[in-house]
């Protein structure tokens, strides 16, 4: 976990906890598409609550096939500051706030003996190209709405689940190869294939976001 995000978590919780004393404070325990999370929420009426928000997952995998072994890395890692709008008082509510986005996806592609690799239209050998390295980053600060239910203010116990989108930006990718060092012509290509990825990245603006849990309010 990036330390930035445990040094802007932890200060926020100290704030949010100096401001009150144990008074409808609630804590949420959730799994979703933005990994394993818990929130803390103060709410300040029976429609307004504030929550600070912390969520991390890590996911590894390895794709094999007759040319290139692929080693994934999808790393989730967010905290944010949530507003929760209940506006009929009960279960049901309205959500938005600022993630402070660290998500990001890397792979290491180390082509099969005898195989090869085509960029931007040009086929190099294994040999020639050596281990290939990607990363796909995304805004850090990412704005957030979505629907909720459960999670209430002036609750006590029950179930949580939530349905939103996270607004990433256009993904930014890097591509190196470890050949590209010493032959400029390849470093061109990859230089070339890496903005073609990332054109055909940019349609990936918006990420979605659902989650199941469950809470309890002091």
């Amino acid at each position: 976990m990036n330390k930035t995000l445990f040094v802007i978590f932890a200060a926020s919780t100290l704030a949010l906890s100096a401001s009150v004393v144990c008074a409808d404070i609630g804590v949420n325990v959730k799994a979703g598409t933005l990994g394993a999370g818990v929130e803390l929420s103060k709410g300040f009426s029976d429609k307004l609550s504030v929550g600070l928000a912390l969520n991390a997952y890590t996911y590894k995998t390895t794709d094999k096939t007759s040319t290139v072994d692929y080693d994934y890395k999808f790393e989730l890692q967010s905290a944010g500051l949530l507003a929760n709008y209940h506006p009929f008082s009960g279960i049901f509510r309205l959500t938005a706030g600022v993630m402070m986005n660290n998500n990001e996806l890397s792979l290491t592609g180390k082509p099969v003996s005898g195989a090869t690799y085509t960029l931007n239209g040009v086929t190099y050998t294994a040999s020639q190209v050596g281990t290939l390295t990607g990363k796909v980053t995304f805004n850090k600060t990412a704005p957030y709405l979505g629907l909720g239910w459960g999670n209430r203010p002036n609750g006590s116990f029950g179930l949580t689940a939530d349905i939103g989108a996270l607004y990433q930006g256009s993904p930014k990718l890097t591509l190196d190869a470890t050949g590209a060092l010493s032959d400029p012509a390849l470093a061109a290509n990859v230089r070339a294939e890496r903005v073609k990825a990332e054109s055909d990245l940019s349609s990936f603006k918006w990420y979605p976001v659902v989650s199941l849990g469950l809470y309890y309010r002091f």
